[in-house]
């Protein structure tokens, strides 16, 4: 366990970038499982039998659960971060694309699947202490990342000021799950209507804006 999380093995980095349709069925199965069984009662054997491969197949795409677990956060997070991509948001206006970002976020966290995984982790972290660190480097840190690298590149083309982007996109990440993603995990309220995620990402992108604004 020592070396896993996003440090894992290339084939699962393969996998991560573009799943072949095997390693798409093995996440699939995945996925289930752990949130049928939780992370700590999920085993290997039953992962090859909700995918219906071999454990030899298994083992050839993934090193062991816990780079698996790796690869599904990731795989979650993919139609994400590549929502963050400069060819996605350079071309819109700054407001515009800091929204699209918002959306895309909520849509992720917000999901049924999302929100089950992330009970998950915080159930079973204590007693699996690389859980905790496989999720954030996995998933919220990429995504972060990547908002960190468009807001320097705004910075850099004179339509923000952002000393220190990873904060700024934190600060953003920040505002938006706060809104909702603590009654949503604790089943206090369902998913909030359109109405409300577009309020709180138009706040969002306002404070952002007009605290980093240029002069």
């Amino acid at each position: 366990m020592a070396k896993a999380g996003v440090a894992v093995a290339r084939r699962e980095e393969v996998v991560a970038g573009l799943p072949s349709p095997k390693a798409g069925q093995i996440l699939l199965a995945a996925r289930k499982v752990f949130m049928r069984d939780g992370y700590g009662s999920a085993s290997m054997d039953a992962i090859a039998r909700e995918a219906a491969v071999s454990k030899a197949t298994l083992y050839a795409h993934f090193s062991g659960k816990e780079a698996l677990f790796a690869a599904v956060i990731r795989e979650r997070c993919q139609h994400l971060t590549r929502s963050l991509s400069p060819a996605e948001l350079e071309p819109l206006e700054l407001a515009e694309a800091l929204r699209r970002v918002g959306r895309h976020f909520l849509d992720l966290i917000l999901s049924p699947e999302a929100v089950a995984i992330y009970r998950v982790v915080v159930a079973e972290a204590p007693r699996f202490k690389e859980l905790g660190r496989v999720f954030y480097e996995s998933g919220p840190m990429q995504v972060k990342r990547s908002l960190a690298d468009y807001l320097a590149a705004a910075a850099r083309r004179g339509l923000l000021a952002v000393p220190e982007p990873y904060l700024a996109a934190e600060q953003f990440v920040g505002m938006l799950q706060s809104h909702f993603h603590l009654m949503r995990v604790l089943g206090v309220a369902g998913r909030p209507s359109d109405a409300q995620i577009a309020q709180a990402i138009e706040l969002a992108v306002r404070v952002l804006t007009r605290g980093y604004a240029v002069g």
